[in-house]
């Protein structure tokens, strides 16, 4: 019989790339890590790592086994979380990985009503960009991940539950001086001879306001081309540029600039993501509700003003398989 531990270092390795990064993840050393390799293609008479330069990668055989042993690892994810059901007990440690826009906004207030609710429940966040958080999940170094649809969802991640927390509007933002604040939108194709300001250092975000201008005509003239949010708002701020912004990125840090919709749906679906087998525990159910619940409380009154509509519940549904 296949040892589920080694196994578990084979599905590592094809989510984290190195047999370092497996030994970091799995709190074991290298040499243990390649050992406990080797004795799995042992077990299995099959060749299931190949040396690729310095690196190692997966053989055919070994990216099989991986995927093969997703249902084997989503079983005993159901069979946890059907114990902490049939214990009704809410303990235990959770872990957060979700990007900075959200981890500044939704993540404090959901986090104390965790903490105000469970005592025994202990919530850890770590700021991760979508493309991290995902392999945080993968690698289990976190128990939720929350992502955007921005990209398209790797496919090989099926053994991922994605649920959908919010819609994130984006919003042309400006100095109060700017001539664009006296209309009600502003038309993207109006942004075309405007000096921009974005920051480069959440990728996805970056990669998506770029291509949302060239399907208008145009491609933005980045002239302040910056490594977080904020130093985007202080040069909007002073006059210098213009930027759109999601939602989140703006609640609480909008003093001295102007906010206004764009006039085409540009926006962004938050997801809450998590490993299929442990979409019914309760610790993670609880998770998904206070979110949903810190949404509505600190986000949707700050957006108030922003836009009239405002994005549709979700209901979390354990059975859905939206992904």
């Amino acid at each position: 019989m296949i040892n589920v531990q080694r196994l578990r270092l084979l599905r590592e390795l094809s989510f984290l790339g190195t047999i370092s990064a497996v030994a970091d993840s799995m709190g074991l050393t290298r040499p243990a890590v390649s050992q406990q390799l080797s004795q799995l293609e042992k077990d299995t008479g099959l060749v299931l790592v190949e040396r690729a330069g310095r690196t190692v990668r997966l053989t055919g055989a070994g990216i099989r086994l991986v995927e093969q042993s997703h249902e084997v690892f989503e079983s005993l994810e159901r069979i946890d979380a059907e114990i902490a059901v049939t214990k009704n007990s809410i303990s235990g440690d959770i872990r957060i990985s979700a990007f900075p826009s959200f981890s500044a906004t939704v993540l404090p207030t959901a986090m104390a009503l965790l903490r105000g609710s469970h005592s025994r429940l202990k919530v850890h966040m770590v700021e991760h960009e979508p493309a991290e958080a995902i392999i945080d999940l993968m690698a289990k170094r976190a128990d939720v991940a929350i992502l955007d649809n921005l990209s398209d969802q790797d496919p090989r991640n099926e053994a991922v539950f994605y649920q959908p927390l919010f819609a994130d509007d984006f919003y042309v933002v400006m100095s109060e001086q700017h001539p664009y604040r006296k209309l009600d939108t502003v038309p993207l194709a109006h942004l075309a001879s405007e000096d921009w300001a974005l920051n480069r250092s959440a990728r996805i975000y970056h990669t998506s306001i770029v291509d949302a201008c060239l399907a208008e005509g145009f491609r933005p003239n980045i002239t302040c081309d910056c490594k977080d949010t904020t130093t985007v708002l202080q040069m909007l701020r002073a006059g210098l540029a213009i930027s759109v912004l999601p939602g989140l990125a703006l609640i609480g840090r909008h003093t001295g600039l102007v906010v206004r919709p764009l006039d085409l749906a540009l926006r962004r679906e938050v997801l809450f993501a998590t490993l299929k087998g442990r979409a019914n525990h309760p610790a993670i159910l609880e998770c998904f509700r206070a979110m949903r619940s810190s949404y509505a409380r600190r986000v949707q009154p700050g957006l108030q003003g922003f836009a009239d509509s405002q994005s549709t519940e979700h209901p979390f549904d354990p059975d859905s398989t939206a992904n």
